[in-house]
C-alpha cells in the first residue's frame, strides 16, 4: 500500500488467443522482433501466448468487487453504506494488496473501519509492504482503532516486510495508550528490527517523546538495548537533547559510558550536537569526563571549541584535565597552515586553551587558565596559545592571549611565526585581520620571513586572498626600511 499515491486502474481489453490476432499485437515487444528472425511462426504464437497469458493472469486476479475500497478512499459515505448493504466484497484488495480496511485506518475513517470490522473485514491482511491495519493504526497512534483492530483478532505482533513492529511504530508516532494496548495484547516491548537491531524504546527516544519513554521503562523495556552500530536509548535521547528522557534512561539503569562502534560515548554524541542541557545531565549521571571522540578530543576540547561557559565550569568542576592534549598527528603537517593547522589538517597536541584561542572564545581561556591551563605548552608542530589564537580570534581575545603567552617569535617546525597565521580569515573580516596583524608589529614581530614552503606571510595573504593584508604587511615592512621577499602578484 503506497501511502502516498493512488493509482487508478483502467479497462485493459484483451484480444482473442488467435494466431492472426497475437501476431500484428505484439511488434511493440522488443523480445518479438529478436525472436521473429529465428523462431518458427507456431514456436512465436507459443510464446506469444505465454507472455500475454502471463500479463493477463494478474489483471484477472484483479478483476475482484473494489467498489467498497474505492468508496472507502473517496471518503464517500452514502457510496459506503450502500455497497455494505449490497454485500460488496469488504475483503477485495488492491494490486499491491492493501483493502478498505487498511485505506479507512490510514485515513483514519473509524467509523468506516469499525463498520468493515463488523462486516467480517479481515483485520489481518498485509499488503506488500508487509503494513496490515495494526501497523496502520499504529503509525497514526490511533489507540481506539488499534484497540478495535486487536480485539477483532489483529495481531498486536504485527510487524512490517522490514522487521518494523507495531509497538515499534505506535511508540515513534507518540502514543503511550497504543504502546499499552499492543503489549497487553502480546507484544513484545523488546523486539529488536533484524536490519538495525532498534527496538521500540529507542524509536520513541529519537523521536522525542519522553512520556512515552517513561512507559516503556514501566513496561519492562531494556534501557541498555544496543543496536547493531552500538546505539543505545540514552544515545538517541541525547542527539534530541531530550533531558527529560535522559533523566528516565538514567534512573532506570541505563550505562552512560556505552559506546557506540565508532568509540563516540553518549557525552560526546551530545556535545558534538552542541547540546548543552543533554551532556550536563549526563555529566551529572556519571558520564567519562575524559571520554575522548574519534579525533582524540576529549570532552572539555569540545566544550572549549564551542565555547561553551556552562559546560566548560562543569567539567572543570568535576576536575577536568586542563592540561589534556589530543594525540599526535600521523597525518604530515603542511608548510601552509601553522597555528596547529596545515594540509593534513589541526597539529596534533592541542590543548583546551589552544581549542578556545583559535576558538576567539576569550571567557573560557580565562576559566582554563584559572583552573590551572599551561600556556607555555606546545602543540606537536610547535605552536603555541598565542599562534592559535592568531590564526583565528579577533583583537580582544589576541591581546590575553598575548599576557599569558608573549613570544611572538615561536616558529613551528615547519617554519611558520604567529604572522603566517594570522593573515587568515578564519571567520573575521579583513579589518579585524589587520588588527592582529598591527599588534604584531607593534610588539616587533617578524614581518616577512619565508616558512619551510619558501612563502612569507604577504606570499600567503596574496594566495588567500587578503588584499588589506597585503597592503598593511608592505606599508609595515617599508617603514621598517626593507622590501617585501616576495611582492604582491596582485
Amino acid at each position: 500500500m503506497k501511502l502516498s499515491t493512488t493509482e487508478d486502474t483502467g479497462d485493459t481489453e484483451v484480444q482473442s488467443l488467435d494466431e492472426n490476432a497475437i501476431l500484428p499485437l505484439c511488434p511493440p515487444c522488443p523480445l518479438w522482433w529478436r525472436v521473429s528472425r529465428i523462431a518458427s511462426r507456431a514456436s512465436l504464437f507459443a510464446a506469444c501466448c505465454v507472455c500475454i497469458l502471463g500479463a493477463w493472469l494478474p489483471l484477472h486476479a484483479q478483476q475482484r468487487d473494489v467498489r467498497l475500497l474505492e468508496a472507502v478512499k473517496r471518503r464517500d459515505d452514502k457510496a459506503f453504506a450502500a455497497l455494505l448493504r449490497a454485500k460488496a466484497d469488504v475483503n477485495a484488495v488492491e494490486p499491491d494488496g492493501a483493502t478498505a480496511l487498511a485505506w479507512a485506518v490510514h485515513l483514519g475513517e473509524r467509523r468506516m473501519a469499525e463498520a468493515l470490522l463488523d462486516s467480517g473485514a479481515n483485520a489481518n491482511t498485509a499488503d506488500e509492504y508487509g503494513e496490515t491495519p495494526v501497523t496502520l493504526a499504529a503509525a497514526n497512534g490511533d489507540t481506539g482503532l488499534v484497540q478495535r483492530l486487536v480485539a477483532a483478532g489483529g495481531n498486536a505482533r504485527a510487524a512490517r516486510w522490514n522487521g518494523e513492529t507495531a509497538v515499534m511504530i505506535a511508540a515513534g508516532a507518540g502514543s503511550l495508550d497504543a504502546v499499552r494496548q499492543l503489549v497487553l495484547h502480546g507484544a513484545d516491548v523488546n523486539a529488536a528490527e533484524p536490519r538495525g537491531g532498534q527496538t521500540a524504546l529507542m524509536w520513541a527516544a529519537a523521536e522525542g517523546h519522553s512520556d512515552v519513554v517513561a512507559g516503556l521503562v514501566e513496561m519492562g523495556a531494556n534501557v541498555n538495548a544496543a543496536s547493531k552500530t552500538g546505539f543505545t536509548p540514552l544515545v538517541f535521547a541525547a542527539i534530541k537533547d531530550d533531558v527529560a528522557s535522559i533523566k528516565t534512561l538514567l534512573e532506570a539503569g541505563a550505562n552512560p559510558n556505552v559506546a557506540l562502534l565508532s568509540g563516540a560515548k553518549p557525552i560526546i554524541v551530545a556535545m558534538q550536537y552542541r547540546h548543552t542541557a543533554a551532556a550536563l545531565v549526563l555529566l551529572e549521571g556519571g558520564a567519562d569526563i575524559n571520554a575522548r571522540d574519534r579525533g582524540g578530543n576529549t570532552t572539555l576540547h569540545l566544550a572549549a571549541q564551542a565555547g561553551d561557559m556552562n559546560l566548560v565550569r562543569a567539567l572543570l568542576a568535576k576536575r577536568a584535565d586542563p592540561n589534556a592534549r589530543t594525540p599526535k598527528s600521523m597525518a604530515p603537517v603542511g608548510a601552509r597552515g601553522g597555528g596547529g593547522l596545515g594540509r593534513g589538517g589541526m597539529a596534533g597536541e592541542q590543548t583546551p586553551l589552544m581549542i578556545a584561542a583559535r576558538g576567539d572564545h576569550e571567557d573560557v581561556m580565562r576559566a582554563l587558565v584559572a583552573a590551572g591551563a599551561d600556556a607555555t605548552l606546545r602543540a606537536q608542530d610547535g605552536s603555541s596559545v598565542l599562534m592559535a589564537a592568531a590564526s583565528g580570534a579577533r583583537l580582544k581575545t589576541f591581546t590575553y592571549a598575548y599576557e599569558i603567552d608573549s613570544n611572538v617569535d615561536v616558529v613551528t617546525t615547519t617554519g611558520n611565526t604567529p604572522m603566517h597565521v594570522a593573515v587568515g580569515m578564519n571567520g573575521r573580516t579583513q579589518p579585524e585581520v589587520c588588527e592582529v596583524i598591527q599588534f604584531l608589529a607593534d610588539h616587533r614581530a617578524k614581518l616577512d620571513e619565508m616558512n619551510g614552503a619558501g612563502r612569507t606571510p604577504i606570499a600567503i595573504a596574496d594566495g588567500l586572498p587578503v588584499d588589506l593584508a597585503v597592503d598593511l604587511l608592505t606599508k609595515l615592512i617599508t617603514e621598517r626600511g626593507g622590501k617585501p621577499k616576495i611582492p604582491s602578484k596582485r
